[in-house]
């Protein structure tokens, strides 16, 4: 504590003595002895310009800012030719939230001192707040003008020229604000979100990297940084990213939605959930989210999941596009083919085109798709970091667009299914017809898939088992059952039915001789009779081998074992017993040993006739060594795994199968021969 002067005391000194001696108590931190003087100072002077001044900063630094700003106000009506009053008013406004007031504020100390940067600056920053971006754009245009040489000022309005969506203009003023501000990561911030803005994520890296280098601690530069590193194809450093963004700021939808995003682009489903329910929480009426949710429980099979959240967001946007698409996608699977076309043709009437451009990309790949559930899988083969990829819904295509398609290199056709090609094959062969660009998996070839076509195609390869397969109409199949329906078509139980397009065993059934299948088939849609043959193996479970066809070269994919006829890798309990994993790895290693050189050869001539630039075949050893064909077609998926999970030895053969796709698409002949 400072000690009192010997001569006088606080009783008789004057109010500019309790001013100088209320400063001094405030030097050496004593507030509240600071406050009693101003006060006093107050009583005898009530208009005193200076104890008003010095009492409202004073309450403010005590957490008063309404009482600050009533004497500060009052101040400004003593003295309203003082641009500091004013400045200090709009100071505290703006502390309070108080946009308006404090912009209002701010104008009067700029009317006073025109020229007057911190006057100009605050009053830009306060218009931000209040929305008035066109009055914040000529705030901080008059900052630059009165200050051309200040960071402060570019920043200012870079800020306004982002709000007002001039991301290009914004760029050039974030840039002389970080020239003249280096350690400014407010600075970089913004460079880095507007250009972001104009699509230069590269660009975007190294600004949201040091934003977050000079400041670590706001959510906003963490998600600025985890969208650059997502759009450049990084998307590990992304996630990460983005969860300390969640973690800052736990209520930020945004960034709970982009995570959630992220995380369903990198097949990882489950945290995908969790954080799209986080973002759904935080705004129950947001269509995005809903839409996402829809599409990540389609992609588990939750097709219930998925049709309430796709109609979620249709009841927020009756024409979200996505929603659409899952709910075309779900009926389809249904059986209800009507409301499936009504909802394509809401999805893809208005949009049959997308171009995700890749960062970096290696070639610009036209993918020829259909809106059925037919096409071949492609999110792997042609990874989102390092292909240019063009979808084109086919059957929505217009003779317009046809004639002004953006350029590419290579054409894939990705209408993988060849019971779903009908709506395409007409816009697919006028299109084809003047493409001059390699194109994989020709139409044609594609077209030999059908189930009920493999005997004639596969007719005369040795060492290969092709059961009978007969296609029954749904009016047959009403009138006389299945088992009937498929005798006359030349099919003896037990045979397996199937609904045409049907894929992953859904809707298959089992039929004997003595037991029919029961309502469930009753579809409307026709179905596949295909003659069962017990391939169960000695030891009680059966054995579904897939192998996937690269330019007609065979690689193993994995081993399914389990105790049921319908073996799916998922669902069979591969993953949770060791021997089967080690039996699996055998098979992967060394297919032919494991196989037989008879069987191999089979799947190699298997390869060459199916004539596919990229497919697979699902099959299994009968007992006297032959392949016994399950399908053979181009809808086959290939895709890595978890690197941390117990099928991460998959990975490397994985990882073969797709760098001899991407070398047989940049020409390179490069595929391996190994199998």
């Amino acid at each position: 504590m400072l000690q009192a002067r010997e001569t006088t005391s606080p009783e008789t000194e004057s109010g500019e003595t309790l001013l100088g001696m209320a400063l001094e108590l405030h030097k050496v931190g004593d507030r509240a002895g600071a406050e009693a003087l101003l006060r006093r100072a107050l009583a005898e002077a009530p208009d005193d310009p200076t104890a008003l001044y010095l009492l409202g900063l004073l309450r403010f630094e005590l957490g008063d800012p309404e009482e600050a700003e009533a004497l500060v106000g009052r101040l400004t009506v003593l003295r309203p030719r003082t641009p500091q009053a004013w400045l200090t008013l709009a100071n505290l406004r703006q502390v309070r939230g108080d946009n308006a007031g404090a912009a209002a504020a701010y104008e009067a100390a700029s009317r006073l001192a025109p020229t007057d940067l911190a006057a100009l600056l605050g009053l830009s920053q306060a218009r931000l707040g209040a929305g008035d971006w066109a009055g914040a754009l000529a705030a901080a245009e008059s900052a630059v003008v009165a200050a051309p040489d200040d960071g402060a000022a570019h920043l200012a309005l870079g800020a306004a020229l982002a709000a007002l969506k001039r991301p290009a203009h914004a760029v050039a003023a974030y840039r002389e604000a970080v020239t003249r501000l280096p350690g400014s990561a407010p600075a970089h911030l913004g460079l880095a979100v507007e250009l972001l803005q104009v699509d230069e994520p590269d660009a975007a890296l190294p600004s949201a990297e040091r934003a977050v280098a000079l400041d670590g601690s706001t959510a906003l530069a963490w998600l600025t940084l985890g969208t650059a590193l997502r759009r450049v194809g990084r998307y590990a450093e992304a996630a990460e990213a983005l969860e300390r963004s969640v973690a800052l700021a736990p209520e930020r939808r945004s960034a709970a939605l982009s995570l959630g995003l992220l995380y369903a682009e990198m097949d990882r489903p489950q945290p995908a959930l969790r954080h799209l329910r986080r973002a759904l929480a935080l705004d129950p009426h947001d269509k995005d989210v809903h839409a996402a949710l829809s599409t990540v429980y389609c992609s588990l099979g939750d097709f219930e999941a998925g049709r309430r959240h796709a109609e979620a967001a249709l009841a927020l946007d009756p024409a979200m596009i996505a929603a659409h698409q899952n709910l075309a996608r779900i009926e389809a699977r249904e059986g209800r083919d009507a409301e499936a076309r009504r909802h394509r043709d809401a999805a893809y009437g208005v949009r049959s085109f997308y171009l995700a451009e890749a960062p970096r990309a290696r070639q610009r790949v036209l993918i020829l798709a259909t809106t059925d559930l037919g096409n071949t899988p492609e999110r792997h083969l042609l990874p989102a970091d390092r292909y240019t990829r063009l979808f084109w819904f086919v059957e929505y295509a217009g003779e317009s667009q046809m004639k002004a398609l953006p350029d590419y290199d290579v054409v894939f056709n990705a209408i993988g299914d060849a019971d779903e090609t009908g709506p395409t094959a007409a816009n697919v062969a006028r299109f084809l017809a003047t493409c001059r660009r390699p194109v994989f998996n020709r139409p044609e070839a594609v077209a030999r898939t059908c189930r009920h076509l493999a005997p004639a195609l596969f007719e005369g390869v040795g060492g290969l088992v092709v059961p009978k397969t007969a296609r029954l109409a749904a009016q047959a199949m009403a009138e006389l059952g299945v088992r009937e329906a498929a005798r006359r078509a030349g099919v003896e139980a037990p045979l397996i039915a199937r609904p045409i397009g049907s894929h992953g065993g859904q809707g298959a059934r089992l039929v004997t001789a003595r037991t029919e299948a029961g309502a469930d088939l009753a579809t409307g849609r026709d179905h596949y009779a295909t003659a069962f043959h017990d391939f169960r193996s000695g030891d009680g479970l059966y054995r579904k081998y897939r192998m996937i066809f690269v330019d007609r070269r065979p690689y193993p994919y994995h081993l399914a074992i389990g105790p049921r006829w319908m073996v799916h890798y998922e669902t069979s309990g591969t993953a949770q017993h060791p021997e089967r994993l080690a039996e699996e790895r055998r098979f992967l290693e060394d297919p032919e040993a494991v196989l037989g050189a008879s069987a191999m050869a089979a799947v190699r001539a298997v390869a060459q006739r199916l004539d596919l630039d990229f497919a697979g075949i699902d099959f299994a050893l009968a007992d006297d060594g032959r392949v016994l064909l399950f399908e053979a077609n181009a809808t086959m998926l290939a895709h890595p795994e978890n690197p941390d999970g117990p099928l991460a030895h998959k990975n490397p053969h994985v990882a073969r199968i797709l760098a001899a796709f991407r070398a047989m698409l940049a020409g390179g002949g490069a595929a391996d021969e190994s199998g």
